[in-house]
Parts: structure tokens; C-alpha cells; sequence
């Protein structure tokens, strides 16, 4: 089953960034049609965040934030684990253990890609970054593979190994 998942969630993420583009959508929409959520809210935030964040490409990845998005979603704290005693030590222990997931997920990136920052991830894929806002360059990137092969893998890796994570972490909860 986690098998499967894992491989509709690549595909699903792959299809998306290929035919819709916006990294960081494509992929939280792979992770919650694979977990079934439906989270307009969200989906609506990650809009933002494509192209290493106002597709400027000097921040995080889409796809990683994603991911980054997701699991917090499903395991992060709450409003209500801050309370009102501040040495209440069960919000912390649940965000420490968030925190080990998500430095799991950032490990793969930099293992697979050597970067979470957009443009150095198109260094490692293209040989160098692209300024996505100029048309020109986008028409180069595209040429390039940026939606062949390109970014939309790295939306698949993202999806498939934010289900991989989560559900190692739910197998040994």
C-alpha cells in the first residue's frame, strides 16, 4: 500500500507541474488527493511560493515547502498545544518530533540535489537558473526540460518522499 501511494503521489506531482505548473501547488495537491483532504485554504497559500517563492528563485524550493506544508499539517502542533502554561512541555515534544521529519525530507533534497534554493536546483538539473518572470528565459527553461523532465521530477521526488516519510513515521507511532 505504501508502495502504491508513494508512486501515485510521483505521478500525480509529475502530471501536475507538467500540465499546470506552480511547484508548490502541484505537489500538497498530489499529497491530499493521495490522503484524500481537501484543504482550498492551503492549496491557495502554496500559490505564492512556485519558483523558489514569488518565482524569484532565491528561496526554498516549492516542492520542498510543500512537503514541509503537508507534514505539518498532519503532525505539527495545534493552537490549542501552546497553552496557557508556558512550561507545558507537550507542544515542544511534538514540534521536536515534526522537526526530525522535516530535516529527513531536507536531507533527500540536499542528498538528490544538493540544495533546498530553487536556483541551485537548477543548476544541478539545467547546468544553471532561470529567472522565470522573463519570458525569455522561461521559454529557455521550458526548452531545457523544466516541464519535460525537470522541475516536474523534483515535484514527484517531493510528493513521493513526503509519503515515504509520513508513513515510516505512522508505521513506528
Amino acid at each position: 500500500m505504501e508502495r502504491e501511494k508513494t508512486e501515485q503521489a510521483y505521478d500525480l506531482a509529475y502530471k501536475y507541474e507538467k500540465e499546470w505548473r506552480v511547484c508548490s501547488q502541484c505537489t500538497i495537491k498530489s499529497l491530499f488527493d493521495v490522503y484524500e483532504i481537501d484543504n482550498k485554504d492551503i492549496f491557495r497559500a502554496l500559490s505564492g511560493f512556485g519558483g523558489g517563492g514569488a518565482t524569484q528563485g532565491d528561496g526554498m524550493c516549492g516542492a520542498y515547502v510543500a512537503g514541509m506544508i503537508f507534514l505539518g499539517l498532519k503532525l505539527g502542533r495545534d493552537i490549542s498545544d501552546i497553552g496557557a502554561d508556558s512550561n507545558d512541555p507537550r507542544g515542544f515534544k511534538k514540534n521536536k518530533a515534526l522537526t526530525i521529519l522535516l530535516k529527513k525530507l531536507r536531507d533527500k533534497f540536499i542528498n538528490e540535489y544538493t540544495s533546498i534554493i530553487c536556483h541551485q536546483i537548477h543548476r544541478k538539473l539545467y547546468g544553471r537558473p532561470f529567472y522565470l518572470l522573463d519570458s525569455q528565459e522561461l521559454e529557455k527553461f521550458d526548452l531545457a526540460g523544466g516541464h519535460d523532465w525537470g522541475c516536474t521530477s523534483v515535484c514527484g521526488n517531493a510528493a513521493k518522499w513526503t509519503v515515504e516519510i509520513y508513513e515510516e513515521f505512522l508505521k513506528n507511532e
